[in-house]
């Protein structure tokens, strides 16, 4: 069971969305490159307010090639969306106590990017959600959300 936000448990995202048949039938053909930029809000134990987080996915044809922590923010125009969002929220999403369609409707969710293709694979966010609150066993080890004050 890998610590939220290592290397580690970026890997166990990766071989799980491989190992997704819905991913591969509902993922866009071609290559697909999403940026995930996570701030910290003063609530997550993870981040200090101000603080940011980093990921890339590639996918390509269903399959993800890679799920890495950037060291430092790179060009957005390198990537077919980007998603910004609160690290509580980020964290919620991980542990199933929050739906991210539902936050993205809210504006909880700053999305850039092409939004057509977005909501032709709106199924596709929903069975990311599904792997990240279900399907990944992710270790806390500074407490898992809901946070005191959240």
């Amino acid at each position: 069971m890998p610590d939220i936000y290592t290397a580690e448990w970026y890997e166990t995202l990766k071989e799980t969305l491989n190992r997704s048949d819905d991913i591969t039938r509902k993922a866009p053909r071609g290559h697909l490159k999403v940026l995930g930029q996570v701030n910290g809000d003063g609530t997550s134990p993870y981040l200090k307010d101000g603080e940011s987080r980093w990921f890339a996915v590639d996918l390509v044809d269903g399959r993800c090639t890679s799920y890495v922590e950037m060291s430092a923010a790179p060009a957005r125009r390198d990537f077919d969306f980007t998603l910004e969002l609160s690290a509580s929220l980020f964290e919620s999403v991980v542990a199933n106590l929050a739906d991210p369609v539902q936050a993205g409707l809210k504006g909880d969710i700053k999305i850039v990017g092409d939004m057509r293709i977005l909501i032709q694979n709106a199924e596709l966010v929903n069975v990311l959600a599904d792997i990240y609150g279900r399907e990944i066993d992710t270790s806390w080890p500074k407490g898992k959300p809901p946070y005191g004050n959240a």
